[in-house]
């Protein structure tokens, strides 16, 4: 199968000096082809930079397998922010198989990651990303973890980054006399809506006329992580980490 390179693929190497958070994304096919995507997000609000959109397909309006918790008006957003910006990830990838296998070097402007893994892998690790930077009322909710994104990350490394995050947010309600919630309660509740748009998005992906199942099975494996993630807290399944900071700060 040949590859093809997107639109948004650059040349231009990650820094600071637009300010801007950049994470330089390339794929090395066994076949030798290879693909760059490189993503960009605005220094203050994390959102996702996007070039513009003129041509947007079916697939992407807001009513469109549209997520049963959406909050969005369609009288304001005709399309899914998420959808939009992912309409040519989507279209790079919906023809590949979710276990060939492609060598990815991630680049930041602080350091650099590789691995050797399969494409489903990769694009999952694209994917997260996209999912929480577009505009989606529920998903940005886990945008303060972008800025410290970690590709590839385990289900060990996102539930500690989901649980560190959350009750970072509850600090800092405190200190603002708002309502925190120390119990992590609400925690378990939003997870659950992320699952409702998870499996939304994954049906209006398979809608879309494909040869391959890498870009639904990349969002499944972005569900079991947050699943897996609330199934460890509901289940008191965190005493690795409470020992750990027990015995160092007890």
């Amino acid at each position: 199968m040949s590859r093809r390179a997107v639109a948004s693929v650059s040349k231009d190497q990650p820094d600071s000096e637009s300010g801007q958070v950049v994470f330089d994304y390339r794929l090395k096919f066994d076949d030798a082809s290879q693909w760059e995507f490189l993503i960009r997000l605005d220094p203050g609000t994390l959102a996702i930079i996007l070039p513009e959109s003129v041509d947007l397909p079916d697939w992407a309006a807001l009513d469109f397998h549209r997520c049963p918790n959406c909050s969005l008006d369609s009288s304001k957003h005709a399309h899914c922010p998420v959808a939009v910006s992912m309409v040519e990830l989507v279209d790079c990838f919906k023809d590949c198989v979710s276990h060939d296998a492609v060598e990815v070097t991630v680049r930041t402007a602080q350091r650099g990651y590789f691995m050797r893994t399969s494409v489903q892998n990769a694009l999952s690790s694209i994917t997260g990303i996209y999912m929480t930077t577009a505009g989606c009322p529920i998903m940005d909710r886990l945008r303060p973890m972008v800025e410290t994104h970690l590709p590839f990350a385990t289900q060990e490394e996102t539930t500690y980054r989901t649980v560190s995050m959350y009750l970072f947010a509850q600090f800092a309600l405190e200190r603002h006399q708002k309502d925190a919630d120390w119990g992590m309660s609400r925690l378990m509740e939003f997870l659950r809506e992320v699952g409702k748009v998870n499996v939304a998005f994954c049906e209006r992906l398979k809608a879309i006329p494909h040869n391959g199942d890498a870009h639904v099975n990349a969002l499944t494996i972005l569900d079991s992580l947050a699943s897996l993630t609330s199934i460890r807290i509901e289940g008191g399944q965190l005493e690795h980490w409470e020992s750990l900071l027990l015995r160092q700060w007890g």
